[in-house]
């Protein structure tokens, strides 16, 4: 029997367990995925995180995932961009440092966090290049990715529209990335045209031009025998001018060779204004058909949102549902320019109370940073007065296991199951 590829293995898996190996007893186990969210790591690695902060302290868990949003400039002006009112506080009123991150610093930066979680026992971190800018035009971008991967064995995850990327970019990205997205602002040639608002009369990017850039990406992707490992895959919101273009777009990427797809809805800072405004019975029923059938056009991974009633994303907190502390701001902090912060949030982003501070690169600076006063203060604060969570799924699923475990005597004797 042909061995099952790594990317295989991690897209395919049905749940996790834990297993009392001395006993045989299944102690705990999720249903719950992410294949995509969490590529090139599984949520194993996640359990593998939280036994570890159960054995040895929460405040020594390790950093799994870093979302670096390094390049605060853009070529689109999508509509309802989350990343303009944020630009403008980092940028123009320069709330931030260093916005841009000169490529000296990154790399110090890159082997700080590396450092890290290897002192852990943790020896690879997800570093996802994405948000409130176009990566592409980040000038050292070759050379940071080629770092992260190389020097520091970094999965590193790439998020762009691809508006801009080079020949040259392209070539490093197929051999030094694991899970390189393609953003769709629409999925038909009208639809992207009017929701990527281009401003730029002779250069816009289109649909066709985003097309033609995946085929690309996976031609070059066969060249360089990364079929196994390098995950392909496109996103795009589920927008009204995209009805009826699913199952043609969906059917297009499959066939040119891309892994997997992600439908999600709009995310805006008010969701109370919007609230009322739902997808069409039409849609949903597209979208859902989709879900059964797409495997059978070639896609490995069709994702969208379980609850398919509104078109805006609703991230309102229900206090009862509150887990005891916000795990994914100590396992997976976002980095703003030079900025480690505990989520993406427009209230937090804004608010430096709930940023661990400026990283620089220097040696053990994270030791200081994830264990200094504002770490206390985000530890005490988040999420018990946090209104909204851009990490819902991902904080349930750590506190759930880790509920189990603690109660557990034995730890050692812990195994996690992939189960497929």
């Amino acid at each position: 029997m042909k061995k099952m590829s790594y990317k295989n293995s991690i897209i395919t898996a049905k749940q996790f367990s834990a297993v009392d190996m001395k006993t045989g007893k299944t102690i705990w186990f999720s249903r719950s995925r992410s294949p995509q969210h969490l590529y090139p790591l599984t949520e194993k690695n996640y359990c593998e995180a939280i036994k570890y902060a159960v054995q040895y302290g929460i405040d020594q868990m390790p950093i799994l995932s870093v979302s670096a949003k390094d390049f605060p400039y853009c070529d689109f002006d999508c509509m309802d961009c989350l990343a303009c009112p944020s630009r403008k506080w980092a940028v123009t009123d320069q709330h931030i440092k260093y916005p841009i991150i000169p490529i000296d610093m990154y790399k110090k930066i890159l082997d700080e966090i590396s450092a890290y979680s290897n002192r852990r026992g943790f020896n690879t971190v997800r570093f996802e290049v994405c948000g409130e800018g176009n990566p592409d035009l980040y000038k050292d971008r070759i050379k940071m990715l080629e770092y992260a991967n190389q020097k520091c064995n970094m999965g590193v995850v790439y998020v762009s529209t691809g508006s801009q990327i080079s020949d040259e970019l392209l070539d490093c990205l197929v051999n030094n990335v694991a899970f390189i997205r393609i953003s769709f602002p629409g999925i038909s040639p009208e639809s992207y045209r009017i929701y990527s608002n281009q401003k730029s009369i002779n250069m816009n990017f289109s649909y066709n031009d985003a097309i033609h850039l995946l085929d690309k990406l996976c031609n070059t992707r066969v060249k360089a025998g990364r079929e196994d490992s390098l995950l392909i895959g496109t996103r795009t919101c589920i927008r009204p001018l995209n009805a009826g273009h699913y199952d043609d777009f969906i059917h297009t990427i499959a066939n040119i060779g891309v892994d997997v797809f992600q439908g999600v809805k709009v995310l805006i800072p008010d969701f109370e204004s919007v609230k009322n405004e739902t997808v069409s019975k039409e849609v949903i029923e597209e979208l859902v058909t989709l879900k059964e059938t797409s495997y059978y056009y070639g896609l490995k991974d069709y994702q969208i949102p379980n609850d398919l009633n509104t078109i805006y994303n609703n991230r309102t907190m229900v206090e009862r549902e509150k887990p005891t502390r916000c795990w994914s701001s100590l396992i997976s902090p976002p980095l703003y320019g030079t900025n480690l912060m505990c989520c993406v949030l427009w209230d937090r982003i804004t608010n430096l109370n709930y940023h661990y501070g400026i990283m620089e690169g220097k040696e053990n600076e994270l030791e200081n940073l994830m264990h200094g006063e504002s770490a206390k203060f985000i530890m005490e604060n988040c999420p018990k007065n946090c209104t909204e969570c851009c990490s819902f799924k991902d904080n349930n699923f750590m506190e759930s296991l880790w509920r189990v475990l603690k109660l557990h005597e034995n730890l050692e004797d812990v195994k996690f199951i992939t189960h497929y």
